[in-house]
């Protein structure tokens, strides 16, 4: 187990007659009682790359502490534990792992969708949430972070070991240090998961969606929406289980989405469109006009059959609309 330690020295001496430097006390602070709300506020405090959706969820008979998305399309269970980290936390973690694995996508998404706003942009969450259970049907991948104040001395080697099963687990371990007459000192200790090979996943292209789409049963409206978007010369870019159009100034924010899954009678397409974001990146385009044309953000849905292609007519007129078609 890494027991932490910090030492304090003055900088203000030249080199050769510093003072040695000051070892500094822990703090008796409760940690445990922080460390939530801290992170909550601020997930940087356990690295980066991670978006938060969710706190205290209810799953099963318990409640998670915090869920989130991170930079490799993954859910992320955040087991918070008073004290130091051991098998119990660990055991706790993966009990909601398992839980959250078995939840369908409108169950997990009922969960989330009321606490985003605690998080940020409400609306932007929401898309992100409901783009990661588009790529749920064709994986959902769980990682597992704990978050204490110590590490047990066996906890590395059971990461090490259930890592050999493809189950991912990383440790975050804060502890206090006491600056006379200042600050308390936060420092962190992170051990990242093991570094073992993965699977390789569908290489990311919009050819890769569209046999998606045509599994799916929904190819041709599928193909429609690309066309619609790429004729009024807007930039179609894949995801895991979607094509984001972009507005071509800045191509990591969205315009629309569209993604396809098996539904329970037939094929369906999930289209999301942000009325705001053409009006934002369209000088041209008024807001108001923009939400009129095409509905509100939270009509965003999958849909089948008549309602299908009634949307994507409402969309091309829009583009039609708005759009200098190519000569």
């Amino acid at each position: 187990m890494t027991k932490l330690a910090a030492w304090s020295f003055d900088a203000q001496y030249g080199e050769g007659d510093a003072p040695p430097p000051k070892r500094l006390e822990p703090s008796h602070i409760k940690l445990e009682q922080h460390l939530e709300d801290w992170i909550a506020n601020d997930v940087s405090l356990i690295g980066e790359g991670y978006t938060l959706v969710g706190r205290q969820v209810t799953i099963d008979d318990g409640r998670l502490d915090l869920l989130a998305i991170d930079s490799q399309d993954r859910w992320v269970v955040i087991e918070i534990k008073p004290g130091r980290l051991d098998s119990g936390a660990l055991g706790q973690a993966l009990y909601y792992a398992a839980s959250l694995a078995r939840l369908d996508v409108d169950e997990i998404y009922e969960k989330l969708k009321a606490g985003l706003g605690k998080f940020g942009d409400a609306e932007s969450l929401s898309l992100r949430v409901k783009q990661q259970l588009a790529g749920d049907a064709e994986e959902r991948e769980i990682a597992v972070l704990l978050v204490g104040a110590g590490i047990h001395a066996g906890l590395e080697r059971m990461n090490d070991f259930l890592a050999r099963f493809g189950v991912p687990i990383s440790v975050v371990s804060f502890e206090v240090f006491e600056l006379k007459d200042g600050p308390r000192l936060l420092v962190r200790e992170v051990v990242d998961e093991p570094a073992m090979p993965r699977a390789p996943r569908r290489r990311l292209t919009v050819d890769a969606i569209r046999d998606m789409a045509s599994e799916a049963g929904v190819r041709e409206q599928f193909d429609r929406f690309v066309e619609m978007s790429e004729r009024a010369g807007l930039p179609v870019q894949p995801q895991r289980a979607s094509v984001r159009i972009a507005p071509p100034a800045n191509r990591t924010r969205f315009l629309m989405y569209a993604g396809p899954r098996a539904g329970a009678n037939g094929g369906e397409l999930g289209i999301w469109v942000g009325p705001g974001r053409f009006a934002e990146w369209f000088s041209h385009i008024e807001e108001e006009e923009a939400v009129d044309s095409l509905g509100c953000y939270e009509d965003g849905a999958y849909l089948a059959g008549d309602d299908l292609n009634d949307r994507l007519d409402q969309i091309e007129r829009f583009l039609t609309e708005h759009f200098r078609l190519p000569d």
